[in-house]
C-alpha cells in the first residue's frame, strides 16, 4: 500500500515556524495497518514528518498483523501541550518526590560510580548492594508494622536519618550497570530490576500508605532497560525493547498519574528503534520506520520531546542496506529525502551526517536491483529525465556530498574512505561493461582528495580490491555478450582488447597496492588479501594472459598476503 507524504485529510502542513517550531496540521493522522509492509512514499521536495506506513508484527516463530490499538498514545494529546498541564504534571512530580536523608545519598552516589565500569563484574555487586539495603529496609518496615507504627517513607526517612532507603535512583543505578555490562543475561537482570520496581510500586498489597512511592520507575528507569535491550545479542531482544515502550506508554497513561517525568522521550524512542534496526529480523527495517513515523504522529500532536536523531534515521537505512530487499535502495533514498526535508524547516538534529550519506550509499551498492535502470528527474530547466542504474545513483550521491561539503565545509557530512569505497563496490556489483572505468573515475576523485591533504581518504586495500573486482565484473559483462552473425571481425577483436586491457588494469592496481604498502610505515590496511590476488589471477586467467598468472603467483610468494 502506499502512502502521502505526511498529508492529513488530502492536506499539507499549513505553516511551520522558524528555528524549528511546531508543525502545525489539519485534520487527524491515523495509522494504516492492512497488513502490508511495504512502503512506496512517492519521491517529494516537500516531505514532512513521517508518514505513517503498514507493518508486519512478526513473532518469532510465525506472522502476525500488528493489531490497530497498538498506535502509541499519551494523554493527554494536544497540538501544543498547555501551561496548565506542564504545571499539573510539575506538581505531580514533586508531590511523588521523597526527601532522600545523607545515608541513601552516600549509598546512591556509591552505587553510581560503580555503574559507570564496562566489564562482566560490576553489575551483579551493585545488584546485590541494593537488594542487602532493601531486605534491611523491608524488615524495619515489618517490625514497624509489628508495633503499630508503619508511616510513609517520607514519615520514615526523617525518623531515619542513617538507615539506606533504596529509592528510584538506586535502582536505576543498578540497572544502569546491568545496561553497560558485558554478561549475556544482562538486559534479563535489568529488566526484572524493573518489574521489582513496578511490583512494588504498583501493588496495592505493599504500597499501603505510600510506603513504596519512592520506587516508582521514571523514564530514566525505562530507558536504561530499553538501552539494556539494545545492546543485547539475545535472540528476540528487539521485540523486548519494543514492548517495554508499549509499556512504559501503559504506565505513564494509566498508573504515574501523568507524572512527566515517566513520560516516553525521544531518547526512548531513538533505543528502540536502533535495536529493532540493528536486529536483523525479518522486516526489522520497515518496523524501525514505523516507530520513526510514531514519533513523527505524537511530535504533530503536541510532543515536543520527540525529535529523532541523524544518529537514528541512518540505523533505519542502514538496516534497509542490510536487509538485501529489491528495491530496498528506493526505501532508503526516500529518508534521506526525508531528512534533508525536515533539516531545510529548522530542525538541525534532522541535518544528515556521513554516516548517513554512506548508510545510504551502502544500500545502492547492496540492493538486488542494481543493475535495473529508473527513470529520474534530469538537472537543469525542463522535465526532461534521465535513466540511471543504482550505482548510478550512488555516484550521484557521492557528488552531491562532495559539492555540499565544498560549500558548506562542514565535517559532519565529508566525505571518507568508506564513502568513495561503497560506491566502487556499488560500480562492481552493478555487473555491466563501463563497472571498471566507472570504479577507475571514483577512485582517482579518492586519491586527488587524499594527496590534497584529506586524511579521512587514505587508501586502503578494501577500496583497491573493488576496484579490481569492478574490473573483474566487467570483462565478465563483455564475455557474456554474444558473438552475433552480423558482427565483424573488428567488434570481436575490440572485446576482446578490453577484456585484457581490464585483465592488465587489475594487475596495475594489485601492483600498485604492494608497492604502498611497502612504503616506510608499513601500513597493514594496505596489505593486500588472498581475495585480492584472487580477483586478479582470476581476470588474467579471463584474458588467458599467462605471464600475467605467473607474475601473480610470484609475487603472492613473496608473503604479500595477509594469513586467513
Amino acid at each position: 500500500s502506499s502512502c502521502d507524504a505526511f498529508s492529513t485529510s488530502g492536506r499539507r502542513v499549513s505553516s511551520v515556524t522558524n528555528g524549528g517550531g511546531r508543525f502545525r496540521s489539519e485534520g487527524v493522522i491515523r495509522m494504516v495497518d492492512d497488513g502490508d509492509a511495504g512502503i512506496n512514499v512517492p519521491l517529494d521536495d516537500t516531505l514532512l514528518p513521517p508518514p505513517t506506513i503498514t507493518t508486519i508484527d512478526d513473532d518469532e516463530d510465525n506472522s502476525q498483523t500488528t493489531p490497530p490499538n497498538t498506535v502509541f498514545t499519551a494523554t493527554p494529546v494536544t497540538i501544543t501541550p498547555t501551561s496548565k498541564f506542564i504545571a499539573a504534571t510539575t506538581a505531580t512530580s514533586k508531590r511523588n518526590q521523597t526527601k532522600v536523608n545523607s545515608a541513601t545519598l552516600r549509598f546512591n552516589n556509591r552505587l553510581n560510580q560503580l555503574a559507570k565500569n564496562w566489564d562482566d563484574s560490576t553489575a551483579p555487586k551493585v545488584e546485590a548492594l541494593l537488594l542487602d539495603a532493601l531486605d534491611k529496609y523491608q524488615l524495619h518496615l515489618k517490625e514497624d508494622e509489628q508495633e503499630g507504627t508503619s508511616s510513609p517513607s517520607s514519615e520514615y526517612t526523617k525518623k531515619n536519618n542513617n538507615m539506606i532507603i533504596p529509592n528510584t535512583i538506586s535502582f536505576t543505578n543498578a540497572i544502569t550497570a546491568w545496561a553497560r555490562c558485558t554478561r549475556k543475561d544482562s538486559a534479563k537482570h535489568a529488566q526484572a530490576l524493573l518489574d521489582q520496581m513496578l511490583h512494588l510500586y504498583s501493588s496495592p498489597k505493599h504500597n499501603i500508605d505510600g510506603k513504596w512511592d519512592h520506587i516508582k520507575p521514571n523514564k530514566i528507569s525505562y530507558n536504561s532497560v530499553i538501552t539494556a535491550w539494545a545492546r543485547s545479542n539475545e535472540r528476540g531482544s528487539a521485540r523486548k525493547a519494543e514492548e517495554l515502550l508499549r509499556n512504559m506508554y501503559d504506565f505513564y497513561n494509566n498508573d504515574s498519574g501523568l507524572d512527566i517525568n515517566c513520560k516516553p522521550d525521544a531518547r526512548s524512542f531513538n533505543a528502540v528503534i536502533n535495536a529493532v534496526a540493528r536486529s536483523r529480523d525479518k522486516n526489522c527495517a520497515d518496523r524501525a520506520k514505523f516507530l520513526l513515523d510514531e514519533m513523527g504522529r505524537l511530535y504533530n500532536e503536541g510532543d515536543d520531546d520527540l525529535l529523532p536523531d541523524a544518529l537514528t534515521f541512518g540505523a533505519i537505512i542502514n538496516a534497509y542496506a542490510n536487509s538485501l530487499e529489491a528495491g530496498a535502495s528506493d526505501k532508503a533514498a526516500q529518508l534521506l529525502m526525508h531528512m534533508e526535508s525536515l533539516y531545510s524547516m529548522g530542525f538541525e538534529e534532522a541535518k544528515p551526517t556521513t554516516f548517513v550519506y554512506n548508510a545510504c550509499l551502502n544500500a545502492f551498492a547492496k540492493d538486488p536491483l542494481i543493475c535495473v535502470k529508473n527513470e529520474i528527474q534530469a538537472g537543469g530547466s525542463g522535465n526532461s529525465t534521465q535513466s540511471l542504474n543504482r550505482a548510478e545513483k550512488a555516484e550521484q550521491l557521492l557528488d552531491s556530498m562532495e559539492k555540499r561539503y565544498n560549500e558548506e565545509k562542514d565535517w559532519r557530512i565529508k566525505p571518507d574512505i568508506i564513502s568513495y569505497s561503497t560506491v566502487i563496490n556499488a560500480h562492481a556489483n552493478s555487473g555491466t561493461v563501463n563497472s571498471g572505468v566507472n570504479a577507475d573515475g571514483i577512485l582517482r576523485r579518492m586519491l586527488h582528495r587524499y594527496l590534497m591533504g584529506d586524511t579521512k581518504c587514505r587508501p586502503n586495500a578494501i577500496v583497491f580490491t573493488a576496484a579490481i573486482k569492478a574490473h573483474s565484473t566487467s570483462i565478465d559483462a563483455t564475455l557474456s555478450l554474444e558473438d552475433s552473425e552480423e558482427e565483424d571481425e573488428a567488434s570481436k577483436l575490440l572485446r576482446q582488447e578490453q577484456i585484457k586491457a581490464s585483465a592488465k588494469r587489475c594487475e596495475d592496481l594489485l601492483q600498485e597496492l604492494c608497492l604502498l604498502y611497502q612504503l616506510p610505515g608499513n601500513d597493514r590496511s594496505l596489505k593486500p588479501t588472498s581475495v585480492t590476488f584472487e580477483l586478479v589471477t582470476g581476470a588474467l586467467t579471463l584474458a588467458e594472459d599467462w605471464e600475467g598468472v605467473k607474475r601473480i603467483t610470484a609475487l603472492r610468494e613473496e608473503g604479500m598476503t595477509q594469513r586467513d
